[in-house]
This record gives structure tokens, sequence and C-alpha cells, in this order.
């Protein structure tokens, strides 16, 4: 199952380097997400991507974890898909686009947690729902590329 795992995790980064070369950003959420599903084995029996598993899998706040019930937990991407999406074009902007060059980008920035939704509305309500806070991009700030650094500000705890 792992050999079949790895072979559709490549046809994803195949479906994502066509869109970004095409310069079609609007779907990559669903190759994002088959891609990272794949790559952590979270599969159904017939071997499709299991998005219902990253709520077992990744890693879930403090609040999070007290939830009962798996509607009062939503799963978000660390970074939000925009900034994922702005490094995307960033490599065919710089005319580095590749499947490997997506495969470094991707199992380096892609990553999800699971925040209660109060924790979730926080972070909306400080309007980093789809963006970093402004120091995540200043070299001379605290948070620089600090993935983590909107959860930070919400003072969400893991």
């Amino acid at each position: 199952m792992v050999a079949t795992n790895e072979f559709s995790a490549n046809l994803e980064l195949q479906h994502i380097y066509l869109e970004a070369y095409n310069e079609r950003y609007h779907s990559l959420r669903q190759y994002f997400e088959a891609y990272y599903c794949y790559r952590h084995n979270l599969v159904t029996r017939q071997g499709k991507p299991e998005w219902q598993q990253i709520y077992s899998f990744a890693r879930s706040s403090i609040k999070a974890k007290a939830c009962s019930s798996r509607k009062d937990k939503v799963r978000v991407l660390v970074l939000p898909l925009s900034v994922l999406t702005g490094k995307l074009k960033a490599l065919v902007r710089d005319d580095e686009l590749s499947i490997e060059s997506i495969a470094q980008l991707l199992d380096q920035h892609l990553d999800y947690v699971i925040l209660s939704r109060s924790e979730w509305q926080k972070i909306t309500q400080l309007g980093y729902e789809d963006r970093m806070p402004a120091p995540f991009y200043q070299a001379d700030k605290t948070g620089y590329q600090d993935a983590m650094s909107r959860f930070n500000l919400a003072e969400i705890q893991f």
C-alpha cells in the first residue's frame, strides 16, 4: 500500500505542477489535501485520500483535545492556502517550478492543525483566516517565517 500511496502522491504533484504551470490556482486545495493524505497514509481501504483522518493525525490544540465531538473541531492549514499558493507562484515566477521543487515546498510547509471552533473564530476575528501576520514577512521582526505565528498571536496553545 505504501508504494501505491507514493505513486498517488506523485500523481497529485503532477496535477499541482500542471495547474501551477498553467496559472490555474483555484483548485489547488484539493490537490494539496490529497497529496498530504497520501504522504501520511491517510487513505481509505480502497486507497483514496481520507481527509477525515487528518483530525486524528494532525497536532491538536489543547482546547481541541478537550472537545468531545468532532463537530466542535476545525482542521486548519498551518500556512493558509493563499500563502502556500504564493510560494508556488514564486516558483513559477522564478522559473524554478518542477515536480521536485513542489514536493520540497509541500513537504516543508504543508501541514494541518486541529483547533476548537472558538479558537478558529478568534483567528477569524483577528483577520488571519487566510493570511499570515505582517511580521511573518519581515526579516527583522520576531515571528519572521514562523508558521505558527498567527496561532501564537491568537494565544492558541498546542
